[in-house]
């Protein structure tokens, strides 16, 4: 534990921070900048109507849930392991929530994918090792983006898919919207697909194959092209929540849109999720603010400016336009905001806008976080921390590489954690064992009391 003079001496660095950095009242008016800029043209992200920021007591919004049923989607991951002899290896169980008037047996669907980096004979193909409701495919991975990555893109190759193709599965079953734990298309893996698209030459050249030759993870985001379509086919959307924004798209935007301009506006802001939190500021502690509809309109990479879901195969009728990441954001009265994605064909149109948005907001508020059915589909895909060791413990041809802060200094591998004391035993005792755990009025609701939040 740091000494008295430490956190003494740390009060004063943090007092003079307070006393010296720019207050509140130096911040450039964030809802100015949105509404007077984010129109121009400019940056990736362009607005699907005219720039404003709403709010909306959230007991009113709740009872806008348009459907008798809705379904989640979400996946658990055993962390990528790594191994003395190079491996590298996770898994992850998607799963689906239901809830309200619906078809309860989907939610005994499963599908777990287990991605590995090691030699294997033979083993250049997912491998489908069981079918059936419970679905298992294990996946070989041979690059990551860059080698310090390669444990998190074995994580993602395991996640993506299994989160990706249980989509899929869900899409042809179930009949209400989806709502996905996350974006709507995995960011963890799209924008390596892009950047291998560039490389590759032009946009137009580049076919699927080539795409798909990079790795499963990739190919698994067409199954969720393929689910958004299905769904809509049926007039049932799909919807994403992402709950931590690691984004600067809107930042990037907005400082392209202004970079031109006699008098360039100060945006002092360095990611998304710091801008938006200003922007959706309110004092009313049981509103929901959330801005209007904005679309991802294409990605510049190495100076090329691509569609972003271009380079995958496109349902029969549809371009890939149709399938662009359009969002808002929304921000809750514990001041943590969620971006809500739908693909862009669902609101290019204004009634699709007011409809989608009315949906999600009525979902947010009834859990004043995000829908109860994606917690119903994360509480039945969780991996508890047990079966995760058991699953470890069964690769016995090499041993795990030991981390020091989750294995030893706080014990979350079942050694001795250096952050408590040990239990003292007494020395005749042999058989003690060390236990394991160690307003223009929203545009979701056009009436006289709706606010559009004024610039403060």
């Amino acid at each position: 534990m740091a000494s008295h003079d430490a956190v003494s001496a740390l009060e004063e660095v943090f007092r003079y921070i307070d006393e010296n950095a720019d207050g509140d009242d130096d911040i450039p008016n964030a809802r100015a900048l949105f509404r007077d800029h984010m129109a121009r043209d400019g940056g990736e992200v362009e607005p699907l109507e005219p720039p404003r920021v709403y709010r909306e007591p959230a007991s009113d919004l709740a009872d806008w849930t348009l459907f008798d049923c809705w379904y989640g989607i979400d996946a658990s991951t055993v962390p990528p392991k790594k191994f003395r002899n190079g491996m590298v290896a996770s898994a992850a169980v998607a799963s689906g929530g239901a809830l309200g008037d619906c078809d309860e047996e989907v939610e005994e669907l499963e599908t777990l994918t287990a991605a590995v980096h090691a030699r294997f004979d033979d083993l250049d193909s997912p491998v489908d090792l069981i079918n059936g409701d419970v679905s298992l495919t294990l996946v070989p991975v041979k690059e990551a983006p860059a080698r310090s990555e390669l444990d998190r893109w074995v994580g993602a190759s395991a996640r993506v898919p299994a989160e990706c193709w249980h989509s899929e599965r869900l899409a042809e079953r179930i009949d209400g919207p989806l709502f996905v734990d996350g974006s709507l298309y995995p960011m963890s893996v799209l924008p390596f697909v892009n950047m291998s698209r560039t490389s590759r030459g032009s946009d137009d050249s580049v076919a699927f194959e080539e795409i798909e030759g990079m790795g499963l993870a990739a190919s698994a985001i067409q199954s969720r092209v393929n689910a958004i379509d299905t769904l809509a086919a049926r007039g049932l959307p799909t919807l994403g929540f992402t709950k931590t924004l690691r984004s600067d798209d809107v930042i990037e935007a907005l400082s392209s849109k202004t970079d031109g301009l006699d008098d360039v506006p100060r945006i002092p802001w360095d990611d998304d999720s710091q801008f938006v939190s200003a922007l959706l500021a309110d004092d009313e502690p049981d509103h929901l603010t959330f801005t209007s509809w904005l679309v991802r309109s294409h990605q510049r990479v190495y100076g090329t400016d691509l569609e972003p879901l271009a380079g995958f195969r496109m349902p029969d009728g549809r371009e890939p336009r149709d399938f662009r990441r359009a969002f808002f954001f929304v921000r809750l009265p514990d001041d943590i905001v969620l971006r809500v994605e739908a693909p862009l064909m669902l609101v290019d149109a204004k009634k699709g806008r007011l409809r989608l948005q009315q949906l999600a907001l009525a979902h947010i508020a009834e859990a004043g976080d995000i829908p109860f059915a994606i917690k119903r589909a994360d509480d039945r895909a969780r991996i508890s921390r047990e079966a995760r060791r058991h699953l470890v413990g069964l690769i016995r041809g090499t041993e795990e590489v030991g981390d020091y802060n989750t294995d030893r200094r706080w014990g979350f591998g079942g050694g001795q954690s250096l952050a408590q004391e040990p239990d003292i035993v007494a020395p005749d005792d042999d058989s003690v064992q060390v236990d394991e755990e160690g307003t223009d009025g929203s545009p979701a609701k056009q009436t006289a009391d709706t606010n559009e939040i004024p610039e403060q």
